[in-house]
């Protein structure tokens, strides 16, 4: 099966010119004429990797890649951007949004091309990291004012640190439970629980969305036992997070 690309432009000649380009490469090229269309297109064809220009009007390209990049089912996607924008404050930024690579106008195809197999060479060879054949924590300890009871871990929410004491929400309540994040980290389950920064541990279960905050910052909005919570990934979490969305 071809691999599928994404073309978002606004410019028709440019768009087209590429959607010529790429196909006689031997891509299978969906190509939309703004941001909005682009997103339709991305959520409606999953395709294997995304080209899309910065400066389109209504919605930009930094915009697309935010909502690329916060829709789970979308975020491992390699995207490319294609800027008449070299100053290195605007790639910066775009990187930090989580963007793969970018391609200053005007650039030649043998670039394109290069471009484009190396993104896709580089998806095709990530491998997710096994999971050592160790036996994590089944269940755990916890307390409150109530008294102590045996939690499954597979049903914790989330871990925090307040107080300097840890504790967790669980189905059941707010439990006080031994050890520290640290410690926790390392036996819970790398495929149910993200460590998302110093303080705090989620289960995947609980993850609505994600956004890009501010400094490099994302801001994961969750949902536990009914009520909304907001917490920060550090820009040093940012790809372990999107790696983890893959299992």
């Amino acid at each position: 099966m071809p691999t599928q690309l994404l073309l978002i432009e606004d410019d028709v000649q440019i768009r087209n010119n590429l959607t010529e380009i790429l196909t006689l490469q031997g891509y299978e090229v969906e190509a939309a004429s703004s941001g909005h269309e682009g997103l339709e297109c991305a959520q409606s064809n999953r395709p294997d990797l995304i080209l899309c220009d910065v400066m389109m009007p209504q919605i930009d390209g930094y915009q697309v890649l935010e909502a690329i990049r916060t829709d789970s089912s979308l975020s491992a996607i390699p995207f490319i951007f294609l800027t008449a924008k070299a100053d290195s404050t605007d790639i910066r930024f775009g990187m930090n949004l989580g963007a793969d690579d970018y391609l200053t106008k005007p650039f030649t195809s043998d670039d394109l091309i290069s471009t484009i197999e190396s993104r896709l060479k580089h998806r095709q060879y990530w491998i997710p990291p096994k999971t050592p054949s160790v036996s994590y924590l089944t269940s755990l300890r916890g307390s409150n004012c109530w008294g102590s009871m045996t939690l499954n871990t597979a049903d914790c929410l989330y871990f925090f640190i307040q107080e300097r004491g840890c504790y967790v929400l669980h189905p059941k309540g707010t439990f006080r439970v031994d050890g520290s994040i640290e410690e926790l980290a390392t036996h819970l389950s790398p495929i149910l629980f993200f460590r998302v920064n110093r303080k705090e541990i989620i289960h995947r279960s609980v993850i609505q969305r994600y956004t890009y905050w501010e400094k490099g910052k994302y801001c994961l909005f969750l949902t536990i036992s009914g009520q909304d919570k907001e917490v920060i990934l550090p820009r040093a979490r940012y790809r372990p997070f999107l790696d983890w969305l893959k299992f």
